[in-house]
Parts: structure tokens; sequence; C-alpha cells
């Protein structure tokens, strides 16, 4: 059998000797290509900051406000300090049921005092919900006219036909005390078509208050 030929300078290895040097690698460790990909996508990915790194502790506001409702009485300057943020949280707290009755109660009329456009609609709509207690809805209707003046007249008119008895009281009540000609015309003509005597009998006294 005649011998290879021995390996000179100058000459190319065969396409076959690339094949097997290629083979030897692999089987070395070297891996395939798709082995490798993976590893790279693990590079790229890193894990999101966590969202509480940035998102605001919101309990110094509420201690704050649960401190002052736990007052029997409080200047209104002490709640307009702490600004239009507050209102969210005392809207927060006529609804829980862990504050006691009468600081919900307090957290509502708390919101007249607080010198921002929100807390007045906050009023009108706690007033108006009629899935909030009625607790709730009869202080928010005094509130409002006291948080508005004037400008509570027409929201709370509209009340005058809610369905509870409560309400159409309160709201009479409230009316009175804002007196006006205005008013004395809303509890005129809504008088003889109410048919429950105490809410006529409020209805008789928001127009004693109302008088001139």
């Amino acid at each position: 059998m005649p011998s290879l030929p021995s390996r000179h300078p100058g000459v190319r290895p065969s396409p076959l000797r690339w094949v097997g040097l290629l083979g030897l690698a692999v089987l070395a460790g070297a891996g395939p290509l798709s082995e490798a990909a993976p590893a790279r996508v693990r590079v790229k990915t890193s894990a999101p900051a966590p969202l509480e790194a940035s998102a605001p502790a919101p309990g110094p506001l509420r201690e704050e406000a649960l401190k002052l409702l736990a007052q029997p009485t409080v200047a209104g300057a002490a709640w307009r300090r702490l600004g239009p943020e507050v209102v969210p949280v005392l809207a927060a707290l006529t609804e829980d049921p862990s504050v006691p009755d009468a600081q919900r109660m307090r957290a509502v009329a708390a919101l007249a005092q607080v010198e921002s456009p929100e807390a007045g609609q906050t009023l009108q709509a706690l007033m108006e919900d009629p899935r909030k207690p009625a607790d709730v809805r009869t202080r928010a209707a005094a509130a409002l006219g006291q948080c508005l003046g004037f400008e509570a007249v027409k929201a709370l008119s509209a009340q005058l036909e809610d369905r509870d008895v409560r309400i159409r009281e309160a709201v009479a009540q409230a009316l009175g005390r804002l007196g006006g000609q205005r008013v004395r015309e809303t509890l005129e003509e809504r008088l003889p078509l109410e048919d429950v005597p105490q809410v006529r009998e409020a209805l008789q006294q928001g127009l004693t208050l109302a008088e001139p």
C-alpha cells in the first residue's frame, strides 16, 4: 500500500481533515452553538426592581387625621393645614369599620373644613350615593351646605325626592339653614308633595329658618 504523503509547508489540509478537527473540538467540550443561546438570554434579562421601593407611604397623613378626629372639637385651621391631600383620607375613614362611629361622623364634617374643590365634590357624592350608610349621607348633607353655601342649593334640592326618609329630612333642615328666597320657594313647592309627617315637619322648620 503506498504511504500517505507527509505534511510540508505550503500544503493545505484536505477538507476531510478540517471536519475531523471540528469533531474533536466538539468532543473536547466546546458544545454545539445552540447550547450557548440560553446563556445569552439570561445575561440580557434582569430582575425588576420591587414596586414597594418607589411607592409612597400613606400612613402618616391617615394617622394625623385620626388624632384630630379623636378630639371632640377641632379648629378648621387644623384641617386646612393638612391640605387637599387629606380629602381622600377622610372619605375613606367615613366607611372604615375599624373607626368608631363618632369619628366617622367627624370625618364627614371635617371635609367641609378643607379648602379644596374636591371636598365639596366628595360630600355631594357621599350624600347622593344610596349605597352609603344613612348616617354618613345625612351628615354629608349638612356639611355640604356648610362647605358650599348657596352653591349647594341645587344639589340639596334634588335630594328632597330621595327614597330614604332620613335623607329628605336632613336635606330640608340643611336647606333651611341656608335660607334665602330660592330656598323658601323650593321648600314650599315640596311641602304639599310630602306625605311623611317627620319630613313635613322638617320642611316647616326649614321654612321657619329661611325667614328673612
